[in-house]
């Protein structure tokens, strides 16, 4: 037996005598935690295992544990309506792809096991925990078995002995991600209730579909949040959320991923307990855990343990000390089962290390692999029947597009803060810019004033609509990627949806930013003046959100809007004469969003001024035509401009949402 020298040093697997004043501080800790279980199992009225048969701390003594839903703990599995399912994989590996990039040098590419040769099963009715130390291969496990994975797999993954396909598996399946990310305006009940919309049959009645939630909400004791925004929640009611959406089209498998990781030891107690309890209900669970506590570890039926991809064990875990108890681990006493286990499997000891190649060794035999496999998977046929009842009749195109254009409007809505510090800002910079200006006069002494005037208000323009769309589709993409993923709603309803929201938002913007700029120059200003500026900053976002659509990461997609900005600015005008330049390099300045800006709004200014004051007579330009002349505007392009930025911002859009599309099938971060 491996003797623990004290309870500070309980991970140490030396063998080292104790000191007395060891043995006493030993003595006292455990005098000490029998104390407090007797007087707490005296106000609760529960007796308490005190022998020394006990060798983990059991905290099921507080009536807390088992107060959500009084669940038997032996309460026998129901029979689903999707019939007995027994999910099966069999020598899966999975390799990851690495990319060195080298300056000077090909990129040096090499690929990392994950897991190695991993087999088990599972079947309706049962809790599964998958759990390891950390970069062990339970995510991948998880993401493998589920469908979810980013790679390909080798090896068979089987449901009732027949092979299962990506489409059905995700049919067939709820997935709560480690990271739960949702729109954090919206109130747990609304974000519900928009989920149960989307998932199931739009041939549910109303008055079905409420008592649908209102189970769930019982179910998960989400009663008392209901109303609060998600992004005042905890992690455990976040986690609850999260739960509750995948379980709102009834999925036969259920498949969590970390469902405890941050959670305090009631909350995480809390959400095993439910699961145990969806189990029961004749589903397949499957869930990863990190470091459990005691009793959280002990309330899961089956145990999976990893160690560097490996499988060591399979099975109850009323059974995982026999098998370590065969290389003389015992856990010690009040100590935890779930800790011990990790410990030993984590361990740097190279004798610990050999123990443990053993355990996998013996775990992945061919023989005992193709027991288990054929044990569970002769049991059962698959029957395609049983599927029928998940292919629901989804909402149409018009009423996903309605929810998830009511979702975003409410979202807009209460992000009012941040929608004010935009028109303050936008508002702040209109006055800035317009300041130095005020007052210009028109006479030849203020025709450069009067051009950098309208320079500055493009460039603003284009620099603020672009970058900002850059930035704003960043952060949404991952949530709508997850969803459309997951065939809740297409991508264009979300994508038409936040182009009406963008759409209205930027007219706003531009009558915050160009009425007091026009006012303190001393501009006259129209319908005309007012589309050309909303044109050009539509043009402006459509682009940034191409580019945010198109580069995987928001670094490259600024770089880029980088250099196009500064190689597109010199052909404004301002900088350079047209009339100069070669015919090939005079038609470049097309595609410039800060020529085309500054030839509309001065066309626009220009042109109805007949007659200029003429101050100084060596230079003297006696008419707006002759500004425009000077510049290399052309007042015979101005609604030619406006064309090409239509066609600009179009195709901008067009090409975003295609590259949106493309990203899409990709899988999403889980």
């Amino acid at each position: 037996m491996i003797k623990y020298c004290t309870v500070v040093k309980c991970y140490n697997l030396e063998r080292c005598p104790e000191t007395p004043v060891e043995q006493e501080l030993r003595r006292r800790v455990h005098l000490r935690l029998l104390f407090d279980i007797i007087i707490l199992n005296h106000l609760h009225g529960y007796s308490t295992c005190l022998t020394r048969s006990c060798n983990s701390l059991d905290l099921r003594y507080n009536e807390m544990w088992n107060d959500w839903d009084g669940m038997d703990e032996h309460q026998t599995p129901k029979e689903s309506v999707h019939g007995h399912l027994v999910l099966s994989w069999k020598n899966i590996n999975v390799q990851v792809k690495q990319t060195t990039q080298k300056f000077f040098q090909r990129s040096k590419t090499s690929y990392k096991q994950i897991l190695h040769n991993v087999s088990g099963n599972i079947h309706s009715g049962h809790l599964l925990g998958i759990m390891g130390p950390s970069g062990s291969g339970k995510t991948t496990l998880m993401a493998t078995i589920s469908h979810r994975s980013k790679g390909n797999f080798e090896g068979e993954l089987l449901l009732n002995g027949q092979p299962i396909s990506e489409e059905v598996m995700i049919k067939i399946s709820g997935f709560v991600p480690q990271h739960d990310i949702n729109f954090d305006q919206l109130t747990a009940l609304e974000h519900l209730s928009l989920m149960a919309n989307l998932k199931v049959s739009r041939k549910t009645t109303k008055i079905e579909l409420k008592e649908h939630i209102d189970k769930i909400i019982t179910t998960l004791g989400m009663s008392k949040f209901l109303d609060t925004r998600i992004s005042f929640l905890s992690g455990g009611e976040r986690k609850k959320i999260a739960l509750a959406v995948q379980l709102l089209n009834d999925p036969p498998i259920l498949f969590c991923d970390e469902i405890t990781t941050g959670l305090d030891c009631y909350s995480a107690a809390h959400i095993v307990n439910t699961l145990k309890g969806v189990a029961r209900m004749g589903k397949i669970v499957i869930c990863t855990i990190h470091q459990p506590a005691s009793g959280v570890f002990g309330k899961f039926d089956e145990v999976i343990l990893l160690s560097n991809g490996r499988l060591a064990y399979q099975g109850p875990v009323t059974m995982v000390h026999q098998l370590f108890k065969k290389f003389n681990y015992e856990c010690p006493d009040m100590f935890n089962e779930a800790d011990f286990v990790i410990s030993i499997l984590n361990s740097e000891n190279e004798k610990v290390k050999e123990n443990v190649t053993e355990m996998c060794k013996l775990t992945s035999t061919d023989q005992k692999t193709n027991l288990n496999y054929d044990l569970f998977n002769n049991q059962t046929q698959f029957d395609t029947q049983h599927l029928e009842a998940l292919e629901t009749l989804k909402p149409t195109w018009l009423t996903q597009f309605s929810l998830i254009l009511n979702r975003s409007i409410k979202c807009f809505v209460r992000n009012y803060k941040n929608n004010l510090m935009e028109l303050g800002t936008i508002w702040f910079l209109g006055i800035i810019i317009s300041t130095p200006y005020t007052n210009l006069q028109l006479d030849t002494k203020a025709v450069q004033n009067w051009e950098g005037f309208w320079l500055l208000l493009v460039i603003t323009y284009v620099f603020h609509f672009e970058y900002y769309a850059i930035g704003t589709y960043e952060v949404k993409f991952s949530i709508v990627h997850r969803e459309v993923h997951n065939k809740l709603y297409p991508l264009s309803a979300y994508y038409i949806s936040e182009f009406m929201i963008v759409a209205l938002w930027i007219m706003v913007k531009i009558l915050f930013f160009c009425l007091p700029a026009f006012w303190i120059v001393g501009a006259d200003w129209g319908i005309l003046q007012l589309l050309v500026f909303y044109l050009l900053a539509f043009t402006a976002f459509s682009y940034g959100s191409f580019l945010s659509a198109y580069f995987v990461r928001l670094e490259n997609a600024t770089i880029f809007a980088t250099i196009y900005d500064y190689l597109s600015l010199p052909l404004c005008g301002a900088y350079l004469s047209f009339m100069s330049l070669p015919k090939a390099m005079y038609s470049l300045r097309y595609f410039s969003l800060f020529f085309l800006g500054c030839e509309t709004v001065s066309v626009l200014f220009w042109d109805k001024i007949n007659v200029l004051p003429c101050v100084d007579v060596t230079n003297c330009l006696d008419s707006g035509k002759a500004v425009l002349r000077k510049y290399g505007f052309k007042s015979t392009e101005l609604y030619s401009d406006m064309v090409i930025l239509l066609i600009f911002s179009l195709l901008a859009n067009i090409f975003g949402y295609l590259s949106a599309l493309k990203k899409m099938k990709k899988q999403p971060a889980y």
